[in-house]
C-alpha cells in the first residue's frame, strides 16, 4: 500500500485543493489518503472532511515539515508519498508508476518529472534542470516533484527535517546516502503562483539568492520570512511579528 500525505494550511486561496482531491480519489492502486491540516482561516478543513476516502488529521503543526511528519507517523503504507499541496499528480497512473519502480529493491525514493502550469522559457528550463540535471548530479528533489520514500528509510532518518524552508533539500541530502532517486516517467503539474505574483525573473532571482543563503547556513525561519513576505504559504506567522536578523542554522 502507498500512503499519500497531503500537508495543508489555508489552501483554498491557491485553487489547487479541489483538483488535488479529485485527482487522488481517481488514482488507481492500493492507497491510503491522509491530509494533515494546521489551523486555517478558510474552509480548507471543511472541504477535506467532506471528501470521501480522505483521513483528516487536525494538527497544531507550525510548518510543512511538521505536517508531513504527523502524516508519516499516522500512515500505514510501506511507501509514503509526500504530496506537495499545490501540485497535481499524473492522472490515474501515479501510484502505479510508484509501485512499479519500488518493485526494484535498490529503489529507496523517487519523484516525478516536473512541469509548471505557466508556459515561460525560464520555467521550462527550471523544470528540465530539476528533473534531469539536479537529481543526477546533486541527487536533490524538491517537494513539488512529489517524493515517494520507503517507510523504513523515513523511520531510519527520523522523517522530514523540521525546517521552515528547504526541508525538502535537507531531506534529499539525507536520502541520497541510500542511493539516487528514481525519476518516474510521467509529469506532475505544479503551481507557478509565486512567479505570477512576483514576476518570473524576480522570483527566480529570489530562489537563487535563498539557495546561496542556505549553503551559507543561515537560519531557515529568517529565510522563509524573506521568501514568503505577504504570501505566506508554508508557515503562518503571527501578525506584526518582526523578521529576525539572520543567524546560522543550529547544528543537526
Amino acid at each position: 500500500m502507498i500512503s499519500v500525505v497531503l500537508p495543508c494550511v489555508n489552501e483554498l486561496r491557491h485553487g489547487y485543493l479541489p483538483a488535488i482531491l479529485e485527482n487522488l480519489q481517481a488514482q488507481q492502486g492500493d492507497k491510503e489518503l491522509i491530509a494533515v491540516v494546521s489551523p486555517s482561516t478558510d474552509e480548507t478543513l471543511a472541504l477535506l472532511q467532506a471528501t470521501p476516502q480522505i483521513y483528516v488529521i487536525k494538527s497544531d503543526a507550525k510548518n510543512r515539515a511538521q505536517r508531513l511528519n504527523v502524516g508519516i507517523q499516522a500512515s500505514q503504507g510501506d511507501i509514503v508519498l509526500l504530496h506537495h499541496p499545490a501540485t497535481l499528480l499524473p492522472p490515474a497512473v501515479a501510484l502505479g508508476q510508484i509501485a512499479q519502480a519500488f518493485q526494484t529493491s535498490t529503489v529507496m525514493w523517487s519523484g516525478f518529472h516536473h512541469q509548471f502550469d505557466l508556459d515561460h522559457w525560464l520555467l521550462r528550463y527550471t523544470s528540465w534542470y530539476s528533473s534531469v540535471v539536479r537529481p543526477r548530479w546533486g541527487q536533490i528533489l524538491y517537494l513539488d516533484h512529489c517524493l515517494a520514500v520507503r517507510r523504513s528509510l523515513l523511520n531510519d532518518i527520523g522523517g522530514v527535517p523540521d525546517m521552515d524552508i528547504f526541508e525538502d533539500t535537507a531531506l534529499s541530502q539525507q536520502l541520497k546516502r541510500y542511493g539516487a532517486p528514481a525519476i518516474l516517467p510521467s509529469r506532475i503539474i505544479t503551481s507557478a503562483r509565486r512567479y505570477r505574483d512576483r514576476g518570473v525573473y524576480r522570483q527566480a532571482l529570489m530562489n537563487q539568492t535563498l539557495k546561496l543563503m542556505y549553503h551559507l547556513n543561515l537560519d531557515p525561519q529568517w529565510m522563509n520570512r524573506l521568501y514568503e513576505r505577504k504570501v505566506q504559504i508554508n508557515v503562518t506567522y503571527a501578525d506584526g511579528q518582526a523578521t529576525k536578523a539572520p543567524s546560522t542554522k543550529p547544528d543537526s
